[in-house]
């Protein structure tokens, strides 16, 4: 059985709070919304959120990856990008068009390859970039 902690100063100094520790293949076998561990295969400390294991993101500076097109008045859909994401991803990019961020899911969508699709035509000669690499959990 478990002890519970309630109202309990951490000592400080040379001390370190103790979690679980093991591989992928070994860990609990019925794992609840919240529960945390360092993962021994990679390297990472863990939550779980009812359904999967998520990563913590490393300290560190993440690539973060530029994509540039030129509009024409014309064409709404720009690609290839570095990257492929589908309906539902936009917020895991910055889309700007003319020094001008882009709204997520309303200025612009994805369409399940590496094109990204703006609501309507960016003008003639408008910059165009797409931000890539904000959720990612590996360090440069």
């Amino acid at each position: 059985m478990g002890h519970m902690l309630k109202n309990t100063k951490f000592r400080s100094g040379s001390y370190a709070l103790g979690i679980p520790v093991g591989s992928t293949t070994i860990g609990p076998s019925n794992p609840v919304v919240g529960q945390t561990r360092w993962n021994t295969t990679t390297n990472r400390l863990e939550y779980h959120t009812g359904s999967a294991w998520y990563a913590v993101a490393h300290e560190g500076n993440v690539s973060v990856v530029k994509d540039s097109f030129t509009g024409d008045n014309t064409n709404s859909v720009f690609g290839p990008m570095s990257y492929t994401y589908t309906a539902g991803q936009e917020a895991q990019v910055i889309a700007v068009v003319n020094n001008v961020i882009q709204n997520p899911g309303v200025g612009f969508e994805f369409m399940g390859n590496t094109s990204i699709k703006f609501t309507s035509a960016p003008t003639t000669s408008a910059a165009i970039y797409v931000l890539h690499n904000f959720a990612s959990t590996t360090a440069a």
